[in-house]
């Protein structure tokens, strides 16, 4: 058998070290260098944000005078924006399980036959014909659903509804839907039954209804997008190929906190400021929102002084946000409830 050269052999840290070291990066203190390598490798921390420092893109030479201090810095800080965002993106998709839920058994009842995984029995909530399907998807999508009611998988809320109660309500059962799954059952409600949900979440009568749900659902489903990134790693700055928000109503829904050229400009569009905006229209809770704006002042303040930079770019800049963002948040926020 022929020795393969791999693209990418292992190296100790030693060695690594020396790498970064032979790419301009400054290293005044070995051990401290080691102790990163150990704790979050060399991809996080080098390869993760070396955009920001390189002297010509998709090279390997940094600036001269980058610090590995920055580049640590820079890591800790996407890692606290990223539990920020999955934080609220877990409140959005509370919310929107709490409203499915409650219109589900509003209308349809709080019974679901866990012997009837094709969902024919009428006096099930799940019943096939509660549901659109001129998506042509209603029922694989009902099946999924029916499955996690069959399968509890250590949830401990509907394990203890199948084993002391008669029946499995549907405010239980979302416990046990992944968030997408969620949004597909949102999208097979019927037309009055969308309306209903969406209408809660967007109430502005600026938008027609039309506007209001293809707003939403992009909004659902690009939250989602950075939700299953973020879990898995993902940096908040690199992530792409993400759903865009429709122009008319993300202009709109910022209250004048987003221009038509920062727009086009691609804020706003899937970015994080799209996730912000999102946060503060789908939420309704004032003393949570007030919590977020609280989290990101709290996060970036620090930093937002005009002699802190990265390169020569302001930590906004590296995240991709407007400069004045957290007067923006303010602002946008002021409007929400006013």
């Amino acid at each position: 058998m022929s020795a393969i050269t791999y693209d990418k052999p292992f190296k100790t840290y030693v060695q690594m070290i020396e790498l970064m070291k032979s790419r301009n990066i400054m290293i005044s203190d070995d051990s401290y260098a080691k102790m990163l390598l150990e704790n979050y490798s060399y991809y996080s921390i080098i390869n993760g944000y070396k955009n920001t420092f390189l002297q010509v893109a998709n090279s390997d030479k940094f600036i001269n005078g980058t610090r590995i201090e920055e580049l640590h810095t820079l890591h800790l800080l996407d890692v606290s924006l990223n539990n920020i965002l999955f934080k609220y993106i877990i409140y959005i998709e509370k919310a929107l399980k709490a409203k499915i839920s409650y219109l589900i058994s509003e209308n349809y009842g709080v019974y679901t036959d866990r012997s009837d995984p094709v969902n024919n029995n009428p006096d099930d909530y799940l019943y096939n014909r509660h549901y659109s399907n001129s998506s042509g998807k209603r029922d694989p999508i009902l099946r999924k659903i029916k499955d996690c009611a069959i399968n509890p998988r250590n949830n401990s809320s509907l394990l203890h509804y199948i084993n002391t109660k008669n029946h499995i309500p549907a405010w239980i059962l979302t416990g046990n839907i992944p968030f997408g799954l969620t949004i597909e059952w949102y999208n097979i409600l019927k037309g009055n039954d969308k309306t209903n949900i969406c209408t809660q979440f967007i109430t502005t009568p600026a938008l027609t209804l039309d506007e209001k749900k293809e707003f939403f659902i992009k909004a659902l489903n690009l939250a989602k997008e950075y939700r299953n990134k973020i879990a898995h790693g993902n940096r908040t700055f690199s992530i792409m190929q993400l759903p865009i928000l429709p122009k008319k109503a993300t202009l709109l829904l910022s209250f004048g906190n987003l221009s038509e050229k920062e727009y086009n400009a691609r804020y706003g569009q899937n970015d994080i400021f799209a996730i912000f905006i999102i946060i503060l229209i789908l939420l309704n809770d004032p003393y949570l929102l007030a919590n977020f704006y609280t989290d990101i002042c709290a996060l970036f303040t620090p930093y937002s002084n005009n002699n802190i930079k990265f390169n020569g770019h302001s930590i906004f800049n590296v995240f991709g946000l407007p400069e004045d963002v957290l007067l923006r948040l303010d602002k946008l926020l002021r409007a929400r409830f006013t």
